[in-house]
């Protein structure tokens, strides 16, 4: 490894570092943030179903509920970056996703795009929505770059890591990679500007001339970070910027099961509800009884284990448990529904958390569904339909 190598190597060492400090501090607020928009929400939800809909006040309402669902999505924007946000991974078309994430973005606007992949193109195996939100963020930046208009290209590639160039070759592990480069003919990246430019919020531009600017590179980073991939920026100043994404390519696998949702719930049904914020568990067991459930509730996980414990002597089984993953005090979510299985096998368990990790982790320590933090009355209602309809 030569000088210039090795400088290279130091100084994507030393952005990864700050990059990770970074991204903790973002997902320790963003998980806070979502807990109180779990609330905010959850109680406009059951405001609306109170007011008449032509009432004046259903008006103030939706305004709100949307409002919450743009701060939800900021907040999964910094869950994303931070340690947190694990991909989900399906099968994916890297053509059919690009193609549509480039048709969304430059609808309407002056700037068109060229792609150019071929018909055997490898799929590959990523979270989708996360991996929209990279090349929605990738070609928004190049639309941007191009005020005056023009054409983005787009190609994509079939790679093996013997035709990797040398600065690539430290991604994660040896294996077929599918590659897309993005390339604008804008005005270019000032060199003095490259080392900062995956951190989140940098941009040259004026502070108040683009909403939320600046932090789709950083979340680039992280997301193909964590597919196991890597990211590229090369920009000459006048002439434009290319930046290459490598993806890790599909390995065959079988077709994922798919759960159909059922009907609605029958009155009758019984959950038992663990959630140690009080706010938090006053909201979720009035949707449940909204949706038709009798609910019995416990503050930590010991609690919950009795309370099962003595509905199963008496006959009178939970048909589904929702756990809160993490309490303050007490026994934890997972730690419950281990000893729950063991009271029995069979039981039905939802996972209910603002942690990302539990979206991954979930089947692992034994639940069946997960309830992701905020969520609203139709995604409990969902939840509960694919767990009871099992």
């Amino acid at each position: 490894m030569n000088d210039e190598d090795r400088k290279k190597f130091e100084d994507e060492l030393l952005n990864a570092r700050k990059l990770e400090a970074i991204g903790v501090l973002a997902g320790g607020i963003a998980h806070d943030f979502n807990n109180l928009l779990f609330v905010i929400m959850g109680n406009i939800n059951m405001a609306q179903l109170k007011i008449d809909e032509n009432d004046q006040s259903q008006k103030y309402l939706v305004e709100a509920e949307k409002a919450c669902r743009r701060a939800k999505d900021l907040t999964q924007k910094f869950i994303t970056f931070s340690s947190g946000g694990g991909p989900v991974i399906h099968r994916v078309s890297i053509r059919e996703l690009v193609s549509n994430v480039a048709g969304l973005v430059l609808s309407g606007s002056i700037t068109n795009s060229e792609i150019k992949a071929p018909e055997d193109l490898w799929d590959v195996e990523v979270d989708e929505n996360q991996m929209r939100q990279v090349f929605t963020s990738l070609l928004e930046n190049a639309r941007e770059a191009m005020s005056r208009g023009g054409v983005i290209s787009i190609s994509a590639e079939n790679v093996e890591i013997s035709e990797i160039g040398p600065e690539e070759q430290a991604c994660p592990y040896k294996a077929p990679y599918v590659k897309v480069v993005i390339s604008d003919e804008g005005m270019g990246i000032p060199k003095e500007n490259m080392p900062n430019i995956f951190d989140p919020y940098f941009s040259t531009k004026y502070r108040g001339s683009r909403k939320g600017m600046g932090f789709g590179l950083a979340i680039a980073h992280s997301v193909i970070k964590k597919h196991n991939g890597r990211i590229k920026v090369e920009s000459i100043t006048g002439k434009g910027t290319s930046v290459s994404v490598l993806i890790p390519a599909a390995v065959q696998r079988g077709s994922s099961l798919r759960i159909s949702a059922h009907n609605s719930p029958v009155r009758t049904k019984r959950i038992l509800l663990m959630e140690d914020e009080e706010l938090q568990r006053d909201l979720i067991q009035t949707m449940l009884e909204h949706l038709g459930y009798e609910v019995n509730t416990a503050i930590e996980g010991q609690e919950a284990i009795d309370l099962y414990s003595e509905a199963l002597a008496a006959g009178r089984d939970f048909d589904a448990v929702i756990l809160d993953l993490t309490v303050k005090f007490g026994m934890d979510g997972r730690e419950a529904i281990r000893k729950i299985h063991y009271l029995n096998p069979k039981v039905r368990a939802i996972v209910s958390s603002g942690h990302s990790s539990a979206q991954n982790d979930y089947t692992e320590w034994g639940f069946c569904d997960v309830l992701k933090k905020p969520y609203d009355l139709e995604d409990l209602r969902t939840a509960l339909d694919r767990v009871l309809g099992r």
